[in-house]
């Protein structure tokens, strides 16, 4: 009994300055949030409770479903391309080589850089008249595109920055879930006379199911919470194209002063994010029943 209860007490201890900076950092801003989603605040004056009047009118802005379908169309372009890529990456990183290894930090090292970097770098490459990847065109004898300037390529461009930006994440996923795979069940399937595609198809793919779901979901809660690209980039336009969630509530904050109408629409992307999570736990939970 004394051993347990020693062993409780270093528990408890060794967890608190982690439990305390989760409280701190995320749970209070979170419950502070919802608080404040609740009253009509614009800074400089007193809060006034208004209810849930606030999302009310989240769900009656038209601006507000713009830039959440903005956010929903940068969703349904980056993930499959991202986890793709990420896979496609590990393929040619997983195997022990020096050429691998060189390949598998060329594919992560963009993942260290900012978003205010990433942004910049791709604004430069991609802009009009000047750009690399216009000049490029040129030469070989196309024309120049309005990357930045035309509605048609503006979400396009803001995918591909992202997906050179994080696919490396995802590659180490993937990477880690393969080296999870045994060599015997390769070394079986190679001595049936499986072919590279079989093995693939038939062994790799279908075991990286949980890696897969793992991958899919984090690319959709990090999708959706798409700022920093878009910002520097675009602006949000042209003409409010690329206008998405997370930057709609940053300036009904920061330029408008409307911190309990942007409180409120944090909140409703909190809650789609938790639904998203929340399925791919019970997901998990009931296919290993």
């Amino acid at each position: 009994m004394l051993i347990q209860s020693h062993t409780k007490r270093d528990v408890a201890l060794f967890s608190a300055p982690y439990l305390l900076v989760y409280a701190v950092f995320l749970v209070f801003p979170i419950l502070y949030g919802i608080y404040l989603s609740l009253f009509d605040w614009n800074i400089l004056s007193s809060k006034v409770f208004i209810g849930l009047k606030n999302y009310a009118e989240a769900f009656g802005d038209e601006k507000f479903r713009s830039s959440f379908s903005h956010t929903l169309e940068f969703v349904l372009l980056s993930t499959p391309t991202l986890v793709v890529i990420g896979f496609v990456m590990a393929l040619v990183t997983v195997r022990p080589s020096r050429l691998g290894k060189l390949a598998e930090t060329a594919f992560f090292l963009p993942y260290m850089l900012s978003s205010a970097v990433v942004g910049t770098l791709w604004a430069w490459l991609l802009q009009k008249n000047f750009g690399l990847v216009n000049q490029t065109l040129q030469a070989l004898g196309l024309q120049p595109l309005g990357w930045l300037t035309d509605p048609k390529y503006a979400m396009l461009s803001i995918t591909m920055a992202t997906v050179w930006w994080t696919a490396g994440f995802n590659m180490i996923l993937f990477s880690a879930g393969m080296k999870q795979i045994p060599d015997e069940i390769y070394e079986s399937a190679i001595l049936d006379g499986a072919s590279r595609f079989t093995v693939l198809t038939r062994i790799t793919i279908p075991l990286l199911k949980d890696t897969t779901i793992l991958v899919v979901i984090l690319q959709i809660i990090a999708s959706f919470k798409v700022f920093g690209q878009a910002y520097v980039m675009t602006g949000g336009g042209p003409y409010g194209s690329t206008k998405v969630l997370v930057q709609y509530v940053y300036d009904t904050a920061f330029s408008y002063f409307r911190m309990g109408y942007a409180s409120a629409m944090s909140m409703l992307l909190f809650v789609v994010i938790l639904v998203i999570s929340a399925v791919q736990f019970l997901a998990n939970r009931d296919e290993r029943a």
